[in-house]
């Protein structure tokens, strides 16, 4: 996420804080992007695989389940042409920088 995307969230949500009993205006949409997803996998990871994934999804600023359904939806768009396998290649690299960026600042402090 940008830094400016993460200061108007940001700035966004102390202003929310700020006035919660503000009206909700007209020209917003409200949505619930999930809600159409029904179908839960459960697969079996060993914990350092676990430990693994939470490690990236912090680094990526993402709860744990929302990177690996990014993942398999990557996946499935580069399985059927809609992403090169470059970049499917440059967003694995970018997650891979996140997280030796999250070590090096952990191992630093």
């Amino acid at each position: 996420m940008s830094t400016n995307v993460e200061r108007l969230v940001a700035e966004g949500a102390e202003a929310s804080d700020a006035n919660p009993d503000a009206l909700v205006l007209d020209s917003s949409t409200l949505s619930r992007p999930n809600r159409a997803r029904s179908t839960v996998y459960s697969i079996r990871l060993n914990p350092e695989e676990v430990a693994e994934v939470q490690a990236l999804a912090e680094a990526a600023g993402l709860p744990a389940s929302t990177l690996v359904r990014s993942w398999l939806i990557e996946r499935i768009r580069a399985e059927h042409g809609e992403i090169s396998d470059a970049e499917a290649e440059l967003r694995a690299a970018q997650r891979h920088l996140a997280h030796l960026q999250l070590h090096l600042s952990q191992k630093a402090s």
